[in-house]
């Protein structure tokens, strides 16, 4: 006998986010310069003007997160409170490791402190001072606010999907605000942004990563050099190798993917790790992560207002990555929500928060500087 199953598409989100998404890129292509300045004049008015808006938010994401985990409802279970979780703990922090940060990892892990210790905003700094800065931003953006800003949307879709037995969409995240107007025309329009936005976000990240491929295959001579052509190609094999993942699901595709990726960057860091200047990694490691504690709160609420000079760099850097952080929230927080069903939420903010942090911490000191041990 036939299987029917519901279809879940939704004309109401689909068609105007494809729209957005299609009229934005004939716009990029066929009037490449016009679209440029005019969205580069939308991302300097938000940055400029709205920079305190990134700030406040993060810092309460970072703040509510911290609440929730050390409150009494730490304890509530993310479904039924007997149900049990669905994966194991590896396996699904190696899920949740894998959505969040994968492509960025391999791109800045030496690319944000080099640019960092190079900049000309801390050029007046003695040399050790840079390289301490160097370190410290890049903690700064790749740790607890970065995992908060995820955190938060996953634990809102996780808490309305398995106790309210809401669709698992961002819909969901503003119940409580929306009522059943979420079901209208008010939650196809949040769906809509998420969807744009997890667009963008996801085709930022992609064209880093295919450029540092394709630079890395001409370096290693697998390529004759880099062209649009090469960019193509591995655009294609790495959209279908995604997409043949999503396909074959959570428990096969994607959870054996998740745990070969850990794998073999675990792997990778130990070689380094062990290859290069072990010692001075161990030591800049812990000086990194001290330094990170006594600053929390002056970079947390730092809008560079009275430091001019950093003013560029700052927009360019935390903003955008705040910018960039939010735009991966919808579709990073719904995985981890689908993948956290038993979960109680005292255990997601701290699996989500902590572990994520702590080995972006690691990959950052290692690679980031094994690339200057001698600069002065």
């Amino acid at each position: 006998m036939a299987r029917y199953t519901k279809s879940t598409f939704d004309k109401g989100v689909t068609i105007p986010g494809l729209t957005f998404i299609i009229g934005v890129c004939l716009c990029s292509m066929l009037f490449p310069a016009a679209t440029e300045g005019a969205l580069d004049k939308v991302k300097q008015f938000i940055f400029v003007k709205l920079n305190w808006v990134y700030v406040w938010s993060v810092t309460l994401f970072v703040i509510f997160m911290l609440y929730l985990m050390f409150s009494r409802y730490g304890k509530i279970r993310l479904g039924a409170n007997d149900s049990k979780p669905e994966h194991s703990f590896f396996s699904w922090i190696s899920m949740l490791f894998a959505a969040g940060m994968g492509i960025g990892l391999m791109y800045f892990a030496v690319a944000e402190p080099m640019s960092h210790y190079t900049t000309e905003a801390f050029a007046g700094n003695h040399y050790i001072n840079r390289a301490k800065n160097a370190q410290l931003y890049t903690f700064f953006h790749w740790g607890i606010h970065a995992w908060s800003i995820y955190g938060l949307v996953g634990l809102s879709l996780a808490y309305f999907a398995y106790r309210y037995r809401l669709p698992l969409s961002l819909r969901s995240c503003l119940y409580p605000l929306l009522k059943n107007k979420v079901n209208g025309r008010w939650g196809s329009a949040i769906d809509v942004f998420a969807l744009c936005s997890t667009f963008f976000g996801i085709t930022t990240t992609l064209g880093f990563g295919v450029v540092q491929i394709n630079a890395g295959l001409s370096i290693m001579n697998f390529v004759p050099g880099t062209s649009f052509l090469y960019q193509v190609i591995i655009v294609v094999l790495l959209v279908s190798v995604s997409v043949y993942s999503s396909v074959s699901g959570v428990d096969k595709g994607i959870k054996i993917l998740s745990n070969t990726n850990i794998a073999v960057a675990i792997a990778l860091l130990l070689f380094v790790f062990a290859a290069g200047p072990t010692v001075y990694l161990i030591g800049s490691f812990t000086e990194g992560i001290g330094n990170y504690i006594n600053n929390f709160f002056n970079i947390t609420f730092d809008t560079h207002v009275y430091d001019e000079e950093t003013l560029p760099w700052f927009y360019n850097w935390s903003i955008l990555y705040w910018a960039w952080w939010i735009s991966w929230a919808p579709f990073v927080g719904l995985f981890i929500a689908r993948i956290s069903k038993g979960r109680t939420i005292r255990e997601f903010i701290g699996a989500v928060l902590i572990l994520p942090t702590l080995f972006n911490f690691i990959w950052m000191t290692v690679f980031g500087v094994s690339a200057r041990p001698s600069l002065s």
